[in-house]
């Protein structure tokens, strides 16, 4: 089997007031986790990157990697830690809210040339052979959003389209929760399944848990990974934790998406 895992996580923004805090420790806890606890993937063929190299086109380019040679039978893991938002859409006919969903890399101006939206990943994930497992994690803003597929709409019904919602990190207190996620639903066209780290509405946070910082969904999902064992449904998986959050005072509910939720 020719299993993968593309890990991504960008703490340092260079927009002013941007950084984040757990992005990096997330990747660096899913690399020992799926290379050591569950031994699903060989240490060769999990790359990760950040900061200054997880520009957009470093991310398509090794998005690229993730997925060539993959073969029915195979497992590929993407997993992205950092800011996510909404832009105006450049296809109103198609998008209700008037809203694309993006991953902003580290390069990321607040354009649509720099961010890499809903319908990018969707035109690279449809490269993905039927039969491949493909688990999709976004700790960030926007990201159930991610999977969806956009539908022809009325013109008539059409919204009026608004500016980019980016959230804004500020500095402070190092125990704040950093805010990273919210969304608007669409139906799912992922060949695959998407966890990501809170309803559509809700935010997703960066949190200082245990004497450091993580995404509070990264954190609670690999625990609950190492407790119950990778046999455990990923829908079983995500129910225990919303109640980790919920027990720890996290006001987000993560989310399943895609084929594998049914």
């Amino acid at each position: 089997m020719n299993n993968k895992a593309l890990l991504v996580g960008i703490n340092d923004y260079p927009l002013p007031g941007n950084d984040l805090r757990g992005c990096i420790n997330d990747i660096v806890d899913m690399r020992n986790f799926i290379a050591s606890k569950n031994k699903i993937y060989d240490i060769e063929n999990i790359r990760s990157i950040t900061d200054g190299r997880a520009t957009k086109k470093g991310i398509l380019h090794q998005l690229d990697w993730l997925i060539d040679g993959a073969t029915a039978g195979d497992q590929i893991l993407f997993h992205y830690s950092g800011h996510g938002a909404q832009q105006a859409t450049r296809h109103p006919a198609i998008e209700k809210d008037g809203l694309d969903e993006i991953i902003c890399p580290y390069d990321f101006n607040d354009t649509s040339a720099t961010a890499i939206s809903d319908k990018e990943f969707a035109q690279h994930f449809a490269k993905i052979p039927q039969g491949v497992h493909f688990v999709w994690i976004s700790d960030s803003c926007h990201a159930q959003d991610l999977s969806r597929k956009p539908e022809p709409i009325d013109p008539a019904e059409r919204e009026h389209l608004y500016e980019v919602r980016y959230r804004h990190i500020k500095g402070g207190q190092p125990v704040v929760n950093f805010n990273r996620t919210a969304i608007i639903p669409k139906p799912s066209s992922l060949q695959g399944v998407l966890l990501s780290g809170c309803a559509s509405h809700q935010l997703s946070a960066d949190a200082y848990i245990n004497n450091r910082f993580n995404g509070a969904f990264t954190h609670y999902l690999i625990n609950n990974l190492s407790h119950y064992g990778h046999n455990t449904p990923l829908q079983t998986i995500i129910q225990y934790v919303n109640i980790d959050l919920a027990k720890n005072g996290f006001d987000q509910n993560p989310q399943i998406e895609g084929a594998l939720s049914q």
